[in-house]
């Protein structure tokens, strides 16, 4: 995906989380993720879409104060899916204005190009949208290209995830993980060392463990959320990898 597909699919995402949110109640609990309901998890959307936005704008190489962003959220729901989709507006104007060569903050406190944002805040806003989705008990499919790029993106900036710390649960030597899409002709390989990992889209032999699944259900499976793949091998390795990495 390119920085202009990003931007689309982002705006689609937004838009449907918005539209979920027009006259859902507030006070519903998201099953996904325990500690929130939809007023929680409309609020942390629409506050990284005003941090980012405001990075970008400002071109800052500084992480700025996420909770600045967190005031003045709406409590009625229907203003509350204005809110959301006018913060996606602002964002794609930003990133859309800045120039490609622009750096900013990023995680890890890495400064990168603006491109990085455009591409995690679509996968911000497609695993959460599924959030808001399950907890009103409506359907969660992911576009297919989308969830192919979330695979790689998640695997891509994992070590710079401060959760990661718990990573010394799955380290060690010779130990792999295959994950295998049935509706795409994609797979990862995710080879697990004794201080870091590896991944690729290339087989080098008999995986540890493998899991098999449409590729939608693959990158809510990496994200923590409900999908149950096929898993054939050392289930007990991909059980402690996805402890180890869960957002």
């Amino acid at each position: 995906m390119d920085h202009g597909e990003y931007c689309k699919a982002l705006f689609r995402e937004i838009d449907r989380l918005a539209a979920l949110l027009s006259d859902a109640d507030l006070s519903t609990p998201v099953p996904s993720t325990p500690a929130w309901d939809l007023a929680k998890l409309a609020t942390h959307v629409g506050a990284t879409e005003r941090w980012v936005t405001a990075m970008i704008n400002s071109g800052s190489v500084e992480k700025l104060p996420f909770s600045d962003f967190e005031q003045n959220v709406p409590t009625e729901s229907t203003a509350v899916s204005d809110w959301v989709a006018a913060g996606v507006d602002a964002l794609i104007s930003a990133l859309v204005a800045a120039p490609a060569h622009q750096q900013v903050w990023t995680l890890g406190g890495q400064t990168r190009p603006t491109l990085f944002w455009a591409r995690r805040m679509l996968h911000e806003a497609t695993v959460h949208r599924v959030d808001a989705a399950l907890a009103l008990k409506a359907p969660t499919t992911v576009d297919p290209t989308v969830a192919v790029d979330g695979i790689d993106e998640i695997l891509t900036i994992l070590p710079y995830a401060p959760r990661l710390a718990g990573f010394g649960a799955v380290r060690g030597e010779g130990q792999s993980i295959e994950l295998v899409a049935t509706d795409v002709d994609t797979r990862w390989r995710i080879d697990v060392g004794a201080t870091a990992y590896a991944w690729s889209h290339t087989s080098t032999g008999e995986a540890t463990v493998t899991a098999t699944a449409p590729v939608a259900g693959l990158y809510l499976f990496l994200w923590g959320r409900p999908s149950v793949p096929q898993i054939t091998g050392d289930a007990g390795l991909l059980a402690r990898w996805s402890a180890a990495t869960a957002f």
